[in-house]
């Protein structure tokens, strides 16, 4: 028989593997809640920029009636049914302050639900390189820096380490193996951890401290 040491052990087991199951459900079903959230937002600001274009039209339209009128022409509107043009723009300039307020709010909101997808997403990848013994790095070029000047498809990287991204300044550059570092370029490396270890300081020191 079981002793009951054992089974506590095995019932403890499954408790921890179904909370971390539930738990993993629970985290997914979040996830599409918000990219749904976030399709959902992209609707209302679809109809917003729709709102906005029609009440444009309306101005065209009116603009066109009043001159109409001034010009001695049939308006396509009964006089009696035209507001005073001033009055008009500034009703429809209000809606439009209006309609735009509310596009701003709907655009910060898809905004917030990006980052927090994004963030998820930069842990998740973060966890899964931390069990590999890898990780993600951030590297801001220095001045005097071996790299720069160098094209970096003549890196001597291990084929465990590659470099992600390349930004310079609000830019973000192609992965061409032409690609020449320069000072202040912010270089994203995705590798090993001791050979990350050996290649941050090739992008951080002067090439004048390098010992030999």
């Amino acid at each position: 028989m079981l002793s009951f040491e054992l089974l506590a052990r095995i019932r403890k087991e499954l408790f921890l593997t179904g909370s971390a199951f539930y738990e993993t459900i629970v985290a997914i079903a979040e996830r599409v809640n918000r990219k749904v959230h976030v399709l959902r937002l992209h609707g209302q600001a679809t109809t917003i920029l729709q709102q906005i274009h029609i009440i444009h039209q309306q101005i065209g339209r009116r603009i066109a009636a009043s001159t109409a009128t001034a010009a001695g022409s049939v308006p396509t509107e009964p006089a009696a049914n035209l507001a005073p043009l001033e009055d008009f723009i500034r009703v429809a300039a209000d809606r439009i302050k209006s309609q735009r307020t509310a596009l701003q709010q709907v655009e910060r909101q898809i905004r917030e639900l990006k980052m927090e997808l994004a963030h998820e997403d930069l842990l998740t990848m973060q966890r899964e390189l931390g069990l590999r013994d890898a990780a993600i790095e951030r590297v801001v070029v220095a001045r005097g820096a071996p790299v720069i000047g160098h094209p970096i498809g003549e890196f001597d990287f291990p084929p465990t380490t590659h470099i992600a991204a390349v930004f310079r300044g609000p830019f973000l550059l192609p992965l061409l193996n032409s690609l020449t570092l320069r000072p202040d370029d912010i270089v994203i490396v995705v590798g090993l951890r001791h050979d990350l270890a050996h290649w941050l300081p090739h992008f951080q020191r002067p090439a004048a401290s390098k010992t030999a």
